[in-house]
């Protein structure tokens, strides 16, 4: 097609995950001191028709530093079709050992389904040599461009990530091909799963699935810092120190400009809750 469904997720500030024909994002799972938890995901469709099959997400609670794991439930997500956004809840039952939750989206494509919104897959980035390293022993320089197996795999999946391996050297430096090779950042390695943080606090105990139509075409887009209006507590904010220029992950460390992750709730390398 040639126009999209707005990118409502991305707009709210919610950045999802692609997964099959789905597009997710889950908040940060709140839980109670009695181990009642509650999991909100917002699901937009990314492909159209939809598989005869509905897709289904897999709950699995999980421990970030040991080996605990257990499968909290499997659930039919609600229809996408005619574009529509969803905010959706789900009651679990989180034991304490458990501090992350990861979800699991099982979505075929349509033999005949066509993107109908813009590719949500996180673009291989390239690190760069430091320019103290770069120290050419001579002006004969050749260069090689080796356009990686990531161009195959997003043209099958509709997206338009392309990475490329740059090599320099020269003739009588063969040490200076590996000071200026260029590194695969380690963002570009996404999940399989869309993971998120366990925050414990106050919550009312959902008594079943609750599902809010969000958006869907013909209705004005919701406010660009739109949140949850369920009526309960809200999920306790994070701190962010006022005067830094950049947010950092305190999860694996990465860093980014406040200007271009101001919106983000999750860390784009480790998909952690951000601070």
């Amino acid at each position: 097609m040639d126009d999209f469904y707005a990118d409502v997720l991305d707009h709210v500030g919610r950045p999802p995950r692609e997964f099959g024909a789905v597009h997710l994002h889950v908040e940060p799972v709140t839980r109670n001191p009695l181990g009642q938890a509650t999991a909100v995901l917002w699901l937009q469709s990314a492909f159209e028709p939809p598989t005869a099959t509905p897709p289904s997400v897999r709950v699995m609670g999980r421990q970030k530093q040991g080996p605990a794991h257990r499968m909290l439930g499997q659930f039919p997500l609600p229809s996408l079709a005619g574009g529509r956004v969803v905010r959706w809840r789900i009651p679990l039952e989180l034991p304490p050992e458990f501090d992350e939750v990861h979800f699991e989206v099982d979505s075929e494509l349509h033999p005949k389904a066509e993107r109908v919104r813009p590719a949500w897959k996180l673009f291989d980035t390239l690190e760069m040599p430091k320019e103290s390293d770069m120290k050419p022993m001579s002006s004969e320089v050749s260069m090689g461009i080796d356009v990686g197996d990531s161009l195959v795999n997003s043209v099958l999946s509709g997206g338009l990530s392309v990475s490329f391996f740059v090599g320099m050297g020269t003739q009588t430096s063969p040490g200076l091909d590996r000071a200026l090779t260029v590194k695969r950042h380690a963002a570009a390695t996404l999940p399989t799963a869309f993971i998120a943080a366990v925050v414990d606090g106050p919550l009312e105990p959902l008594p079943a699935l609750q599902c809010e139509l969000v958006w869907e075409p013909g209705m004005p887009l919701p406010a660009a810092s739109a949140a949850p209006s369920w009526g309960t507590a809200p999920t306790p904010a994070r701190a962010v120190p006022a005067q830094k220029p950049e947010r950092t992950c305190y999860t694996c460390g990465f860093e980014g400009p406040r200007a271009e992750y101001e919106r983000a709730t999750l860390c784009p390398r480790c998909d952690a809750a951000w601070m």
